[in-house]
């Protein structure tokens, strides 16, 4: 890996490590599948609204329109971008109580942090003017990884990240007789991503079935998963003053998401005296409560939401020759969650 990827992989590190949970040690009460269900539905529908507003991170370049391609300089630009979106910090906090890990306070910064980087190219249109963007974005985290990288040992747990992205923007003002430029556009964004760890310090856990069978889930193993698709509108304007181009946008997103989780365990049943219990009588029990793929190495949960999604986005560069540096704050209207990213280009 040469030096500016190992940059690129540091500072997606430290916005993973910044959004870890903490783990503290506490009496976990007696749950049964419907508190689990409960908990896993909040969650999912806050991260299904989350998504979408994440995936947007990446070409949201200040310049509303960067020119044509085949014009002399031709106009197209390179760069990376990397920051963070919001989740609703209480929906993931009463997940992962469940499984007896707590998040403390300090980590709610208006919201749980979701990390996220793109390496990203935009081209100027041709007669007609648009242009063109794609980013990509590709993480996975193993143990052995991520201890080598920061010469540190830090509980065993594995992360993997994509995320692809295009847009087309037509300028309805392009900005040569007065600097401001505005345009319209669209896109599409995918994003795939998902998190598992031991839960450290617990030895079992624990959970009523029904009246007379409990599921018993020695060391396990969590899994929280996502992914999302989205169609995005936006509308954009810039005006450049001296060296800074300020900038302003509203976007809209509808999405088709899927989020989760997953125990991985050697499970088995009791009934109240302790005895064994077939774990195929109440497999249909057990779905009644959202869970599928069950069997003796663990179960899991998923569920789909689809729906729209409104933003607003801003910010401003900082234009030096060729390069430019890029800042840009998010909000989310709906999930009232909102984001940063910082970015820079080599733009001609």
């Amino acid at each position: 890996m040469n030096k500016f990827g190992k940059i690129l992989c540091l500072c997606a590190v430290i916005f993973l490590l910044i959004a870890m949970p903490v783990f503290s040690d506490f009496d976990l009460p007696e749950f049964g599948l419907e508190d689990l269900k409960d908990k896993v539905d909040d969650f999912t529908d806050a991260l299904a609204q989350s998504l979408p507003f994440n995936s947007t991170m990446g070409l949201n370049w200040s310049d509303a329109y960067i020119g044509q391609l085949f014009a002399l300089p031709p106009h197209f630009g390179v760069g990376v971008s990397t920051g963070f979106t919001t989740m609703n910090f209480g929906c993931l906090n009463g997940l992962l109580e469940m499984f007896g890990v707590d998040l403390p306070d300090n980590v709610n910064i208006g919201g749980f942090t979701l990390p996220g980087y793109t390496v990203e190219a935009r081209i100027g249109g041709f007669i007609l003017p648009f242009d063109i963007g794609v980013k990509f974005g590709y993480l996975h985290f193993t143990p052995d990884f991520i201890n080598g990288l920061l010469s540190t040992d830090i509980p065993d747990f594995t992360m993997d990240y994509l995320l692809v992205g295009a847009d087309i923007r037509y300028a309805l003002i392009k900005g040569k007789t007065f600097p401001f430029k505005l345009s319209v556009g669209g896109g599409f964004n995918y994003l795939k991503g998902g998190i598992s760890m031991p839960v450290p310090g617990m030895d079992e856990l624990s959970f009523k079935i029904i009246d007379n069978r409990t599921l018993i889930i020695p060391t396990p193993t969590l899994g929280l998963n996502w992914e999302t698709k989205s169609l995005d509108l936006k509308a954009q304007a810039s005006i450049k003053v001296l060296v800074i181009t300020p900038y302003l946008g509203l976007g809209a997103s509808y999405a088709w998401s899927t989020a989760g989780y997953g125990i991985t365990s050697q499970i088995h049943v009791i009934d109240d005296n302790g005895d064994p219990v077939d774990l195929s009588d109440v497999i249909e029990s057990m779905g009644e409560f959202g869970l599928s793929n069950i069997d003796e190495d663990g179960f899991s949960s998923t569920k789909d939401v689809t729906g729209w999604s409104f933003r607003a986005f801003g910010g401003f560069s900082i234009n030096l020759p060729f390069i430019k540096f890029d800042l840009t704050g998010m909000y989310d209207f709906i999930s009232q969650c909102y984001g940063f990213t910082f970015g820079m280009r080599l733009q001609i």
